[in-house]
């Protein structure tokens, strides 16, 4: 009983200590990029009706942006940096809740798994919907591990699943073929409310989600590879890029190697005789990276954000298997070793994120803020760009041709470069003697005879993200 106790106790310590070190990073070190000022700016400037309407555009779910619009009502009194950075927090908190507290794997191998650089880091530290994958993945496994689980508990927590991410839905396809697998009787499955749950959510994700016009997926996929480097980038990304991160470049950003694919060989051996122990898991498990290796071939490469689900998975199918550490010496060796790769990069990408801003976003935000009066517009020639300086900044800039006020995005538009003469117009159109404009990059002064740079803010950063403010006269 004092055994017990005492697990229970060091379990919830370790539960503590990860909580209050996501939240130290998060506070003292990270730099919001411009994907997560997008949700935000998506929850906070849209009605929920919008917000619908526009996932078109955002290839995301509903949940993460409906998640965000409960704290947007505090932005006005409150800085949006907290509010967003607590937000994600509280999720990240109940995911490590499930794992330390919930989870019956050894507590070596959770720890290794909540300091690797996918569960830390990459869903941890970064404020995107991605940890909501986690949390209910986590949640649907804590149940589903039980041969007695409550359906109707099980079809709740599926149904929300498909509504996190794109990979949310896929993991609960993959999670309904595991239980489809686990019932013996056929004429049994119809009785399995579990399923209607998963129907459920898979039709919403359907409709509010996938892409209603034939070019949005040309348009999002990312790149554009002949049909066998597209496959095997999107099988060594899968594989090795995602279990073995770091032991070779990033896949996405300069494609598959020889060694990336014998390393990939590698991990797909290894998870066959991790797995190996269970058909049904074995299924299960040659599914989900069937499944995930199609959709990166199909619709959307990915990057190492969206492979990096495949450990969580891992880490959510080990739940249910279980493992013996002593007994089991191969297959805690395997897992071992994907969990010390992850323990490796995500010390690297801590020090990274500690040494260097992440962009000069939250630099220039505090520069306009500051210098530049509410009155006088400010111009974004790259509206993609400048979502995080608006952020920063606590105002709306303005896009032209339009010429309206924005602070979000959308991801298939095209970018528009204005003359300087339809600058000049702006200008006088409201009503002010000159305006400022924000540049990703230096203008061309044979374009822009007339602006005058103002400020740059280009000191070393992580994504090599920098930005120029001119100012032009009216006249």
């Amino acid at each position: 009983m004092d055994k017990l106790r005492k697990d229970k106790t060091t379990r919830y310590l370790l539960l503590l200590t990860f909580v209050f070190l996501s939240a130290y990073i998060k506070y003292a070190h990270h730099e919001l990029w411009k994907d997560e000022w997008q949700a935000w700016f998506v929850a906070k400037d849209k009605s929920i009706g919008e917000i619908f309407s526009f996932l078109y555009y955002e290839g995301h779910p509903a949940l993460w942006y409906l998640y965000l619009k409960i704290f947007t009502i505090a932005s006005g009194v409150i800085n949006p940096v907290f509010l967003i950075s607590f937000a994600h927090l509280l999720i990240v908190s109940a995911g490590l809740y499930f794992l330390f507290v919930r989870f019956r794997l050894p507590l070596v191998l959770t720890t290794m798994c909540a300091l690797s650089y996918f569960f830390f880091f990459e869903y941890g530290i970064v404020n995107r919907g991605y940890s909501l994958v986690i949390l209910f993945t986590f949640w649907a496994v804590s149940l589903i591990r039980d041969e007695n689980y409550n359906k109707y508990h099980v079809g709740a927590v599926l149904f929300l699943l498909c509504q996190t991410e794109v990979y949310g839905a896929l993991i609960a396809l993959v999670f309904g073929f595991y239980l489809f697998l686990k019932i013996e009787k056929s004429s049994e499955r119809i009785k399995y409310t579990d399923f209607y749950g998963l129907a459920a959510g898979m039709m919403i994700f359907l409709v509010s989600v996938f892409p209603r016009a034939s070019d949005h997926v040309s348009k999002t996929r990312g790149k554009n590879l002949s049909l066998a480097d597209n496959f095997l980038t999107s099988l060594q990304g899968n594989l090795s890029n995602t279990y073995l991160i770091g032991s070779t470049n990033d896949t996405f950003a300069f494609g598959w190697t020889i060694i990336g694919l014998i390393l990939s060989a590698f991990c797909l051996v290894g998870l066959y005789y991790v797995f190996k122990v269970d058909k049904k898991m074995l299924l299960t498990y040659s599914a989900y990276l069937a499944i995930m290796v199609a959709f990166s071939f199909f619709f959307f490469l990915g990057g190492v954000r969206q492979w990096g689900m495949g450990f969580i998975f891992l880490m959510a199918m080990l739940e249910i298997r279980g493992i013996n550490l002593a007994k089991e010496r191969i297959s805690s060796a395997i897992v071992g070793i994907f969990c010390i790769f992850g323990m490796i990069h995500n010390f690297k990408a801590v020090r990274e994120e500690i040494r260097l801003p992440f962009t000069n976003a939250e630099l220039i935000g505090s520069f306009i803020r500051e210098k530049v009066p509410i009155k006088v517009p400010i111009v974004a020639i790259n509206k993609f760009e400048a979502t995080p300086v608006i952020g920063y900044a606590g105002r709306n800039f303005y896009e032209l041709p339009d010429g309206v006020e924005f602070s979000y995005f959308r991801w298939v538009d095209r970018i528009y470069i204005p003359t300087e003469i339809e600058l000049k117009l702006f200008a006088r159109f409201k009503g002010v003697g000159g305006i400022v404009i924000l540049s990703p990059k230096p203008l061309e002064a044979a374009r822009y005879p007339s602006a005058k740079l103002w400020q740059k803010f280009d000191g070393e950063n992580y994504k090599k993200e920098n930005y120029y403010l001119y100012t032009l006269a009216g006249k």
